[in-house]
C-alpha cells in the first residue's frame, strides 16, 4: 500500500499559524478569567472570615457581660 505524503505549502503552514495564534488568545483569556475568579473568591472568603470574627467576638463579649452580672449578684 502506497504512502501518500503531503506537502506543507505556504497556504497551510498559514492557516495552522492563524490556528495556533487564536488558541494562543483562547488560552490567554481563560487565564485571565481563571485569575480574576480566584480574586472574587479571596474577596468572599476574607468577607467570610471577617463576619465570623465579628459574630464570635460579639458572643464572647455578650457572654462576658452575663458572667459578670451574674458574679455581681
Amino acid at each position: 500500500m502506497p504512502v501518500m505524503l503531503e506537502r506543507w505549502n505556504d497556504d497551510r503552514m498559514d492557516a495552522l499559524d492563524a490556528k495556533v495564534d487564536d488558541l494562543s488568545s483562547l488560552m490567554r483569556e481563560q487565564r485571565r478569567e481563571m485569575r480574576e475568579q480566584r480574586t472574587e473568591f479571596s474577596a468572599l472568603q476574607r468577607t467570610m472570615v471577617m463576619a465570623t470574627v465579628g459574630i464570635l467576638g460579639t458572643f464572647i463579649t455578650g457572654f462576658g457581660i452575663l458572667v459578670g452580672l451574674i458574679v455581681a449578684m
